[in-house]
């Protein structure tokens, strides 16, 4: 049998302890209200990264975003900030790249409010640098061989909202089916039938997707097709309401597990680091966190592009034809939303 040194042993050890911090510090989901900090029953510890290895967090070092790369925000508690959150299928299902959840947050310290705007997944938009058009939700998809991936979908919402980006968070659904898979299921309350014909299926086609109200047992596929399905009379809301009340459910299975269930937390941290990107450091999240937890319902305030402002039509694309939302003012004029918002944010 080989024989290791104490020295080697806790060489060794480093990484899987620093793995579990950094997963504790930074597990971020902006889903719809914001931000979600997991934070133990224990003191949560705070750690930067190094060149992006979540070891060297324990040799200190320079800021880091969540998952790689120096932030350049520098957080202002006085100024309004606005975030970019977008939502995909993820690796492994039909437009994986497809932002289908596409909201904009304008936190106000100063007003103590969180703004919350849902953008149509289907908004028709030019596509930057060149003559061709498609729907909002394929912008990222299209950058994603850039340098800056987020650069196309960041530029356009800019355009649409009137308002400067300074963070985004993607967050890869996928990440759910796992996490939910790692616990052996869920309990969830239904709180209303749903019966979607048009949930996406395998080669572009549809299926349906229907489950009844009440307590129900899901595993990892059926929480992810719970949390996608946008047939309802709420839209992106509705879904965003059940994307919360999974991650709720979820964070309570992460609080329940005892320090000791390495395995556990490495899986979590695992499902979670490869479905999430943003340029948000960890200590700006944990700074966003702080002021915005203890917000009270009233003072976060949800808002869809109201239809008054936007009309739908077909379009044909690549031979097919698809249902698009354009602004009743014109194709890529959005004065009226910019105005809209504005006075929404007053």
């Amino acid at each position: 049998m080989q024989e290791y040194s104490d020295n080697q042993k806790k060489s060794s050890a480093k990484p899987k302890i620093a793995k579990i911090a950094f997963f504790l510090a930074s597990i971020a989901v902006l889903l719809g209200t914001g931000f979600f900090i997991l934070q133990n029953r224990e003191q949560l510890a705070w750690v930067d990264l190094k060149d992006g290895n979540p070891a060297s967090a324990f040799s200190g070092g320079n800021k880091k975003n969540l998952f790689g790369g120096i932030s350049n925000q520098e957080k202002n508690t006085k100024s309004p900030v606005n975030f970019l959150i977008l939502g995909a299928a993820g690796p492994g299902y039909e437009g994986s790249d497809l932002t289908d959840t596409i909201l904009v947050a304008r936190f106000d310290p100063a007003a103590e409010k969180l703004f919350l705007f849902s953008l149509p997944r289907d908004l028709l938009v030019s596509i930057p640098g060149s003559k061709n058009f498609t729907k909002i939700n394929a912008l990222y998809a299209y950058a994603k061989d850039n340098k800056d991936e987020f650069e196309w979908i960041r530029q356009k919402t800019q355009e649409i909202t009137g308002l400067q980006i300074h963070h985004h968070i993607l967050v890869n659904l996928t990440a759910v089916k796992e996490l939910v898979d790692i616990f052996g299921g869920l309990n969830i309350q239904v709180k209303e039938d749903i019966v979607d014909t048009q949930f996406p299926g395998p080669n572009f086609n549809y299926q349906t997707f229907e489950i009844k109200s009440g307590w129900r047992f899901m595993d990892g596929e059926t929480v992810l097709k719970y949390v996608r399905s946008r047939h309802s009379e709420g839209g992106d809301f509705d879904r965003v309401a059940r994307q919360q009340q999974v991650i709720q459910t979820l964070k309570q299975k992460i609080l329940g597990l005892h320090f000791w269930n390495i395995e556990e937390y490495i899986d979590i941290y695992d499902a979670i680091s490869k479905n999430i990107k943003t340029n948000m450091g960890i200590w700006e999240i944990k700074d966003y966190w702080e002021d915005i937890k203890d917000l009270p319902g009233e003072d976060i305030i949800k808002n869809e592009i109201s239809r008054n402002l936007v009309t739908t039509g077909q379009l044909n694309f690549s031979g097919s034809m698809a249902s698009v939302i354009i602004p009743k003012m014109g194709i890529e004029k959005y004065d009226e939303i910019e105005e809209y918002i504005a006075n929404t944010i007053q």
